[in-house]
């Protein structure tokens, strides 16, 4: 199973023997865990802003619904 890596986007491939990933462009060889940890990092600053504009969004009905507008 061929993945990406995440430090230059290149080829990752599985050493069953050693149990982890070896980069074919950087040589980066990392575990299963340290690959999910490293994706994990680099995605969570997108779910946070995801997150924060679905709050606004669900705020903003909520006042909307309320029917407590100031004008």
């Amino acid at each position: 199973m061929d993945q990406q890596c995440p430090e230059c986007g290149g080829v990752m491939l599985y050493d069953a023997a050693l149990k982890r990933f070896g980069c074919k462009s950087c040589g980066a060889f990392l575990t299963r865990d340290q690959l999910s940890d490293i994706r994990y990092k680099q995605r969570a600053p997108v779910d946070d802003e995801r997150r924060k504009r679905a709050r606004q969004q669900s705020d903003y009905l909520e006042w909307w619904l309320s029917g407590d507008k100031e004008k």
